[in-house]
């Protein structure tokens, strides 16, 4: 009974911890080590649950998955070293595209840039509106342009968004 039952925990687990990177990166802008290495450490265990069930996919697909994590990872890098994205972001968006696979990386990807991208739109009108208010306030302040690297998007909203899709897509034949 556990072992049929599995996949669908494990798949609740890995939304559950979707919840806390959205909640986690809402309020302290963090997506930790743990909650990245959590994610990671389900996958395993979800793959073997599938192999118990017969119902896994087979060693092509699985280094097909490990390839687009790695080019996703790679990818994160570059951009994390220019200072567009942050760390847990990028730690984040592979092991998510682990669970993703083939099958759904590149709806998980449009989910995540457009949830990510409506975050940011209202982080940057919330900036904006805040800078206005303060100019009409004080006209005589001379205010620097705001520099982009220093306002924070909490980024993990859209990973967690694409993610809780992915779990969504993966629990239909277990339910």
């Amino acid at each position: 009974m556990l072992a049929t039952n599995m996949p669908l925990i494990c798949i609740t687990l890995f939304a559950l911890t979707m919840v806390w990177a959205l909640v986690s990166d809402v309020r302290a802008y963090l997506l930790s080590n743990r909650l990245c290495l959590t994610v990671a450490a389900l996958y395993p265990l979800y793959i073997m649950s599938l192999w118990f069930n017969n119902a896994a996919p087979g060693g092509t697909d699985l280094l097909i998955t490990l390839f687009i994590a790695l080019i996703i990872f790679a990818v994160g890098v570059v951009l994390f070293a220019r200072g567009i994205m942050g760390g847990g972001d990028v730690k984040l968006l592979p092991v998510v595209a682990l669970w993703a696979g083939p099958t759904f990386v590149l709806p998980f990807l449009f989910i995540t840039s457009i949830i990510g991208g409506l975050v940011t739109l209202f982080v940057l009108a919330q900036y904006g509106l805040k800078r206005s208010n303060f100019l009409k306030s004080s006209p005589d302040v001379n205010l620097p342009s705001p520099n982009m690297a220093e306002i924070q998007v909490p980024y993990g909203v859209g990973i967690a968004a694409g993610g809780l899709f992915v779990a969504w897509q993966l629990s239909q034949p277990w339910i």
